[in-house]
């Protein structure tokens, strides 16, 4: 039964984020590695994820990527379903 419950919370949270779950990953990923970065400069923070600079930058810039491309997946599936892209631009 519980099994049941969370699978519709799921489902109903994953179609009411359709077009968003890209972005918040991307902007997640560039949390990530700003957050690791303020821990590489103030490492006595217990809180703060501890990465150093390489693997921080490597995160942030990951996190661009994702964005990228999550934006262009959204103009391919318009395209593909017909439909003028949200951003403008060539049809």
């Amino acid at each position: 039964m519980g099994n049941l419950i969370i699978g519709n919370l799921l489902r109903f949270v994953g179609r009411r984020l359709d077009g968003y779950k890209t972005t918040i990953g991307g902007v997640g990923m560039i949390l990530s590695g700003l957050a690791g970065l303020i821990g590489y400069v103030f490492p006595d923070q217990p809180d703060l994820p501890r990465m150093d600079v390489e693997q921080a930058l490597l995160t942030i810039s990951g996190g661009f990527a994702v964005l990228g491309l999550g934006g262009k997946a959204e103009k391919v599936k318009h395209a593909v379903a017909g439909n003028k892209p949200a951003g403008g631009g060539d049809p």
